[in-house]
């Protein structure tokens, strides 16, 4: 897990133990928590004066705040970010967890799309948030092999293979019709010049001058070819799951704040950039409050992780969740599951 730069903050080892317990008990409860319950639930062998005085003082270095006078503490983002670089205490996946996840990721037989929807899915039943996977950056692999293949009139499957060993499918409508011999010529000259050109613009300028006879049929599938790699290497594209699991956490029952979480999830190109942010990070990445979207999501954290297809990350997968989510086991969660996916791709 690589770690964010902290405040420098130095905290008594007592200031450190009340730190961990109350955002422990905030991370249940979604409450403020009182001196009274921290030395009630807590084995310190303080009183509760003397505890509401250590309150105090991590609540003048920022870490707490008292929403109001009679009401007991809140972690600050500040706070949270300081409890996950230096108290936090992961949890272990449990054996049943991990052969779920290996069961759902491993041992199925589909396509790109559905591997990466069904880890979306695992992640927010398993989290109880929802749950972001990048689809592979086009970016991040070179085409290596495309196939056209006729599904009906004015309908073609076009089939590429990176570099990286990642597979997608994709349709592409055409006017007319289009046999499959003509389709199996087109493929075969575009292949015989990915081997020879250095990406997929050159081998099209390449093509268009020696097919001068197919030239109208062939560029409307190459153009299309080309217009979507292009948006991927823009601004790539994702799954998303367990935006209804959201509407549980009390952060989220002010309608403001929900809305502002899911608008956040459908802006592809803010998403992107946080998920591209992880794509060389070794382990996962957590993002707490303002850190993750800016002022728009105060009360969100992220916790994020890629995934590797021949031992090159290709894409980013995470939870999106109350700031306050049980990071003690979100994170193996994470870091589980971009590993699987990262053996599934292997096995290709």
């Amino acid at each position: 897990m690589s770690r964010q730069k902290n405040p420098d903050i130095e905290i008594s080892e007592r200031g450190q133990g009340i730190l961990r317990a109350i955002i422990n008990k905030y991370i249940s409860e979604a409450e403020p928590i009182g001196s009274k319950t921290v030395s009630k639930n807590c084995n310190f062998g303080l009183s509760p004066a003397t505890i509401r005085n250590i309150m105090a003082d991590l609540e003048e270095m920022g870490l707490l705040v008292q929403p109001h006078t009679s009401a007991g503490r809140l972690p600050t983002e500040a706070g949270i970010r300081y409890y996950i670089n230096h108290l936090l205490e992961r949890e272990s996946l449990s054996w049943g967890d991990q052969v779920a996840i290996e069961e759902g990721l491993l041992r199925v037989y589909d396509d790109l799309s559905a591997i990466l929807a069904r880890t979306a899915q695992m992640l927010a039943a398993f989290s109880g948030h929802a749950a972001i996977v990048s689809v592979p950056r086009a970016d991040k692999g070179l085409l290596k092999h495309i196939e056209f293949i006729s599904i009906k009139p004015g309908l073609v499957l076009v089939v590429t293979v990176s570099d990286s060993g990642i597979i997608q499918n994709r349709l592409a409508k055409v006017e007319g019709g289009l046999s499959q011999e003509r389709l199996e010529k087109f493929s075969s000259c575009l292949n015989g010049m990915l081997d020879r050109c250095r990406d997929l613009k050159e081998a099209r300028d390449t093509i268009m001058q020696e097919l001068q006879e197919e030239k109208r049929l062939f560029d409307v599938l190459i153009n299309d070819l080309m217009d979507r790699h292009e948006q991927d290497d823009a601004y790539g594209d994702f799954f998303i799951d367990g935006r209804r699991n959201l509407l549980d956490q009390p952060e989220f029952s002010q309608i403001g704040r929900l809305r502002a979480i899911l608008q956040t999830l459908e802006e592809k190109k803010n998403l992107v950039v946080l998920l591209d942010k992880c794509l060389d990070s070794n382990g996962a990445r957590i993002f707490i409050g303002s850190e993750a979207f800016g002022d728009k999501n105060p009360s969100c954290g992220v916790v994020l992780a890629s995934y590797s297809a021949v031992d090159q990350p290709v894409g980013t997968l995470g939870v999106v969740g109350p700031m306050r989510m049980n990071y003690a086991r979100i994170i193996p969660l994470v870091e589980y599951t971009a590993q699987i996916l990262s053996e599934r791709f292997k096995e290709s």
